[in-house]
């Protein structure tokens, strides 16, 4: 027999057969089931991000304009604007930590005990380096003082 008809024969044979039909019709529904999946996915994980770049834009924009909104009422010093800022990074935390030790006890029965925070306080030092540095600047280190132009 002539050898391009036997491979002819062989993969006709192969092709006609039910079990090929059965293997490839098996293949073709399991790829258009991940293919589906895969679609689903992509369009979940782009919406995920397009909520949470809406949401932390949104966050953003409402801090900065209550942000905005304190410091033009209440003109707080330096001193102040720090320590209201320590007091929302501190409640942040806290927060999240709250929220961490919560999952952990009800989805892995973890209880963890940390010590408290300690509230901090603003150093000495800032609150005595500002009070000096907008005091009026002394005549002896001043340009007319001491005879050099500038």
């Amino acid at each position: 027999m002539n050898p391009i008809k036997a491979a002819a024969w062989n993969f006709w044979y192969t092709l006609s057969d039910s079990e090929t039909k059965t293997i490839y019709q098996l293949a073709l529904s399991k790829t258009w089931e991940l293919l589906k999946q895969v679609v689903r996915l992509v369009v979940l994980l782009t919406l995920l991000l397009g909520t949470v770049a809406v949401w932390l834009w949104s966050v953003s924009f409402q801090g900065g304009r209550s942000l905005r909104a304190w410091l033009e009422t209440k003109n707080p010093t330096l001193p102040e604007i720090l320590s209201a800022g320590q007091a929302l990074i501190s409640g942040v935390l806290r927060t999240i930590l709250k929220w961490i030790q919560t999952q952990l006890k009800n989805q892995y029965g973890l209880e963890i005990k940390l010590p408290p925070i300690p509230e901090l306080q603003p150093p000495d030092s800032i609150t005595t380096t500002i009070s000096d540095s907008s005091a009026t600047s002394h005549p002896s280190t001043s340009p007319a003082a001491t005879g050099k132009s500038g």
